[in-house]
């Protein structure tokens, strides 16, 4: 699969999740385990512009092309990124943004590398501040 296509296969899941009226999503995605494995959580404005979550219980075709996605990028030479963010128009229009989250990273290693949530949650609020 192409880039555009598994864009394109993404946009078609995620406005399949929308399933009220709206006028812009925002889906965020984050890559774990080297880009093997990505989390999704999102939102969405209403034309009275309420915030409402966005249902991310997408099939696994989607997430395993997301996570191709990652692969793709990286045998293409393409910058780091740990971090997808999509952002959706109800007329079709859309920007793809791709970004480093250090803190990701860190949380992952961490967890990895047999650590606890108690230690994690000292750590990132010394490192991060607090949530």
């Amino acid at each position: 699969m192409t880039q555009n296509e598994i864009y394109d296969q993404l946009i078609a899941a995620v406005t399949d999740n929308l399933t009220s009226p709206w006028t812009i999503c925002r889906l965020n995605g984050r890559y774990l385990d080297n880009g093997l494995d990505v989390e999704f959580d999102g939102i969405y404005l209403t034309p009275d512009g309420d915030e409402k979550p966005l249902s991310t219980d997408f099939h696994e075709d989607v997430t395993e092309a997301v996570v191709a996605l990652y692969q793709l990028r990286k045998t293409q030479g393409q910058s780091r990124a740990n971090v997808l963010q999509l952002d959706l128009s109800a007329q079709g229009k859309y920007t793809v943004q791709y970004s480093w989250d250090q803190e990701i990273q860190d949380e992952e290693d961490h967890f990895n590398n047999g650590g606890t949530a108690r230690e994690w949650q000292a750590i990132r609020e010394a490192k991060y501040g607090a949530a």
